[in-house]
This record gives C-alpha cells, sequence and structure tokens, in this order.
C-alpha cells in the first residue's frame, strides 16, 4: 500500500459507507411511497365505508318505514274485511234494527250464520257482532251446522275457528 492509498483510504471507506447509506435511504423512499399509495388506498376505503354505512342507515330507515306501513295496511284490510262482512250481513238481513221487529225461523239463522262463515267470518266472536241473537244461540246452532257436517271447527278454546266443509 502507498502513501497515496494510505492517505484516500479513509475517504474511501466513508464514500463506500455513503454509498451504503444512500441505498438504504433509497430503499426507505421506496418503502415509504410504497406506505403512501396503501395509505391512499386505506383512506379510500375508509370513504368508501362511510358512504356504505350513511346508505345502510338509510336503508335501514326505509325498511322502519316499510314495515310500519305494512302494519298500517294489514289494519286497514282488516278492517274493510270486517265492513264486507257487516254488509254481507245486513245483504243477508240481519241488521240489529230488523232483529228487534223480524223474527227469523230456525232455519234462516242457521243460513244466516253459514252463509257468514263462508264469507269469512270464522271466530264465534265476529259472528256474534253480526248475528241478531244471543251467543248461547250461536253456539247451538254452529254445533247443529257441524253435526249436520256442513262445517267443522279448528283451533281450541280462544283460537276456535269454524270454516265450511266443502272447502
Amino acid at each position: 500500500m502507498g502513501i497515496r492509498e494510505w492517505l484516500i483510504r479513509p475517504y474511501l471507506d466513508q464514500l463506500k459507507a455513503l454509498e451504503a447509506q444512500a441505498q438504504e435511504l433509497s430503499k426507505l423512499k421506496t418503502e415509504i411511497e410504497s406506505l403512501k399509495v396503501r395509505l391512499n388506498k386505506i383512506e379510500k376505503t375508509g370513504e368508501k365505508i362511510k358512504v356504505l354505512e350513511e346508505r345502510l342507515k338509510l336503508l335501514d330507515h326505509l325498511l322502519e318505514q316499510e314495515k310500519d306501513n305494512r302494519i298500517w295496511l294489514r289494519s286497514l284490510i282488516k278492517e274493510l274485511e270486517e265492513v264486507k262482512l257487516e254488509l254481507e250481513a245486513i245483504k243477508l238481513g240481519s241488521t240489529p234494527e230488523q232483529s228487534l221487529t223480524v223474527r227469523f225461523s230456525e232455519e234462516d239463522e242457521k243460513q244466516l250464520v253459514l252463509a257468514l262463515i263462508r264469507k269469512g267470518a270464522h271466530s264465534p266472536s265476529e259472528l256474534k257482532r253480526l248475528v241478531p241473537f244471543g251467543v248461547g244461540k250461536l253456539y247451538r246452532i254452529l254445533r247443529e251446522l257441524e253435526k249436520e257436517g256442513l262445517i267443522r271447527n279448528v283451533g281450541k278454546k280462544r283460537n276456535r275457528k269454524y270454516i265450511p266443509t266443502e272447502i
């Protein structure tokens, strides 16, 4: 090793160390750029998630409104069916006003109850509202219609319904 090498050697070692550091810095810079790209993607995904959350909240609200609307519509349909049954009872001549002046024969009363059941009045409480006679007579007529095979009952006690057998 000559003097020249001996004098330059420390600078060459420093230069090699600086080149190694520059390579490390270049790698770090590349890694930082890669992390920036990933962070940008994550931020965009976070924004998408926020938009989707808002949409889900709106959809949930709309579904709740739809559920409320369905409940309301069902109640309207039930009221409409009750009115239809009352109209049918009036057509068949069982208005409360008429029941005070006009008496039906046993057969007419049975036909009235049978017609109301065929028109959709299946529970005893519905039938009671529509017929011009008492509960005792109603249940007696229901038993007779069952014995004759014209109706049958389904359910027990409070959930009992009467349906025509020819359905």
